[in-house]
């Protein structure tokens, strides 16, 4: 019990530590960083797109979506390609933060889970799926919670 506790204390505070030093140094939350990482890694992507590149539900990353759009950091234009189609991208000032900023720490929970065998990952998840109760709706990106006025970033969070 005390083993499973410590692993789940500590990736706790590596992600807040790390929230908490996102928001003190470049004023973005931990998900807004991860967000700008993802799509600074490469050309525009859809929301949907967004979404399965971050790991989360679509209604997770437009909420962080809006709030980096809001801060200009991103920005949303109908693709060339696609009259259909949503792109969203780094805007300039959203290129030079991204370059000011240290790797999401985000970022490193999913090297590491990659890193483990398929079975692993599949053990895992059941397991951790076992601890919470079932969601009504998808859970917020971390320590980017719903609800919360506009400028007003959370210091704490769920998955």
């Amino acid at each position: 019990m005390r083993r499973v506790l410590d692993a789940l204390r500590s990736i706790v505070r590596e992600l807040r530590l790390a929230s908490a030093s996102t928001g003190k140094h470049h004023g973005l939350s931990s998900a807004q960083l991860f967000v700008l990482h993802v799509l600074g890694k490469g050309g525009p992507l859809s929301l949907g797109e967004l979404a399965d590149a971050t790991f989360t539900d679509q209604s997770s990353v437009s909420v962080v979506v809006r709030k980096l759009e809001e801060k200009r950091l991103v920005v949303k234009e109908v693709a060339r390609s696609d009259r259909r189609r949503l792109d969203i991208r780094l805007s300039p000032e959203g290129r030079h933060r991204l370059g000011e900023a240290p790797p999401p720490v985000q970022s490193t929970l999913i090297r590491r889970m990659a890193a483990l065998q398929p079975r692993e990952l599949i053990q895992l998840a059941g397991l951790l799926e076992a601890l919470v109760p079932p969601a009504g709706e998808a859970p917020p990106m971390f320590f980017e919670e719903r609800g919360r006025r506009p400028g007003k970033e959370a210091d704490h969070g769920t998955a």
